[in-house]
C-alpha cells in the first residue's frame, strides 16, 4: 500500500484541527458543516459510533478552513476525492 499523502496533516494543522473538534465537543448544539446534524442526532442514525473530526471545507486542498465534521461525512468525502482521483487517473496503480 502506497504511503499516505500527509500534507493536509503538516504546519498547524494538528493545533488548527484539535480546536475545531475542542470546541464540537464542548458544545451540544454543534452542527456538522456537511450534514447539519448534531453529533447526538448524527449517532441516533447509526450503529457506528461517531466523533467530531476537522473537515476540510474544500476537500483535498491543504489551505482550506477547517470546520466541525462527524467522521462519517468526513470519511465518505475523502471516499469520493479518492474515488474521483482514480477515475480521473484510471492507469495509476492505487494499491
Amino acid at each position: 500500500m502506497p504511503a499516505r499523502d500527509r500534507t493536509h496533516y503538516t504546519g498547524s494543522y494538528d493545533a488548527r484541527a484539535k480546536t475545531v473538534r475542542d470546541l464540537a465537543y464542548a458544545n451540544v448544539d454543534t452542527r456538522c458543516w456537511r450534514c447539519g446534524l448534531t453529533l447526538s442526532e448524527a449517532q441516533a442514525n447509526s450503529e457506528k459510533r461517531i466523533v467530531w473530526h476537522a473537515g476540510h471545507v474544500y476537500d483535498g486542498n491543504p489551505a482550506s478552513p477547517l470546520l466541525p465534521e462527524h467522521s462519517s461525512c468526513n470519511t465518505a468525502a475523502g471516499a469520493r476525492v479518492g474515488n474521483n482521483r482514480r477515475a480521473l487517473n484510471p492507469s495509476r496503480r492505487w494499491f
